[in-house]
């Protein structure tokens, strides 16, 4: 009794495996959604654009297909759980082109050779779409300096920018929006410029650089080298104020004290309305009277021996930084050699 039982229960286990092997390599036929991702691979010198053919000016990533497969169960859900995720395309991929250009790409033998579906031994029987267009390019290098984004109106003296070029990695059809003047940004954050003290040589570690304006919205243009060390000098912070007058002093040589008459008009004794325009701190000086502002007339042998008439005042003695500017800086003198008196006998 005990052996036609195990009898029979061997005969049933027998058959269900062969049940299950006839039902996984048993043909079947689904309909399956898939979405296709047109990418190059890490160091590929192309580029692969999918083109909407509505539009032969917009290029997308990556596009939405209907796969019909027919194979065994097995065969069927391995691929299935592939089509689950992206599937990616890259040129010189069997059935997908490699030359640059406008190309069509057949999906369904370019599925069909996928190295990752190839193997399951399936059918594809149809691809909706069937045909796509793509755009392939070729990537090429130039050597592009580095600017860097500052107004010159802040600078005081030259930047000096590490590594002052680049190398610029593009495409081919993007290339040509270069011109001579195309240049890498490095971008230095209004909140860093705020932080740096003016008046100071300082140097910028690690500043990002951005590609050309011209390649601005360029999903295949990169930068080999990706930030730069930027030395400045920011200007010191100016301000101006007015000063309704100046008084003019006269300036001698001590040898020619006491041998002149000199007169100067009382209209002339004061320049007015002076500019005064300098950094901030010095021009505070200048207001809370604790930095005094002189014009000065400095009249040399020569100019006395020939009774000049009159002479443009200046600002000689202003602290450094500070620049002095009026409309009218000319005041006229009246020059007389003093008579000598003789000694007595």
């Amino acid at each position: 009794m005990l052996g036609t039982l195990k009898t029979i229960s061997a005969v049933i286990f027998i058959t269900c495996l062969i049940w299950l092997f006839a039902e996984a390599e048993s043909l079947r036929t689904i309909e399956s959604p898939a979405e296709i991702v047109f990418s190059s691979d890490a160091g590929s010198n192309r580029t692969i654009d999918l083109v909407d053919a509505g539009d032969t000016t917009q290029q997308i990533a990556r596009v939405r297909i209907l796969v019909e497969i027919e194979g065994s169960a097995s065969a069927i859900d391995a691929v299935e759980r592939i089509l689950r995720k992206p599937v990616n395309l890259s040129p010189g991929m069997e059935s997908v082109p490699r030359e640059p250009g406008d190309r069509v790409v057949n999906l369904r033998d370019a599925l069909r050779n996928h190295p990752d579906i190839r193997s399951h031994g399936i059918t594809i029987k149809k691809v909706d779409p069937q045909d796509v267009r793509v755009f392939i390019d070729e990537i090429e290098t130039r050597a592009i300096k580095v600017l860097a984004s500052i107004p010159l109106s802040d600078l005081d003296g030259a930047v000096e920018i590490r590594p002052a070029t680049v190398k610029l990695h593009l495409p081919t059809s993007q290339a040509k929006l270069l011109t001579e003047n195309s240049y890498a940004t490095a971008r230095i954050e209004p909140a860093v410029l705020e932080s740096l003290a003016r008046g100071l040589r300082q140097t910028l570690p690690g500043v990002p650089l951005a590609l050309p304006n011209e390649l601005a919205s360029s999903t295949h243009a990169w930068l080999e080298t990706r930030t730069a060390d930027v030395s400045l000098t920011l200007r010191t912070q100016t301000r101006s104020i007015k000063i309704p007058s100046v008084p003019v002093h006269l300036r001698l040589a001590p040898g020619e004290f006491g041998k002149w008459e000199i007169e100067i008009p009382e209209q002339d004794r004061f320049l007015t309305d002076v500019t005064i325009t300098g950094p901030n701190d010095k021009v505070q000086a200048v207001e809370d009277k604790t930095v005094s502002v002189l014009a000065t007339i400095s009249l040399s042998f020569e100019e006395l021996e020939r009774g000049i008439a009159s002479k443009e005042a200046t600002f000689a003695d202003l602290p450094e930084g500070l620049k002095a500017e009026t409309a009218n800086k000319t005041v006229r003198v009246t020059i007389k050699r003093r008579v000598q008196e003789k000694k007595a006998q």
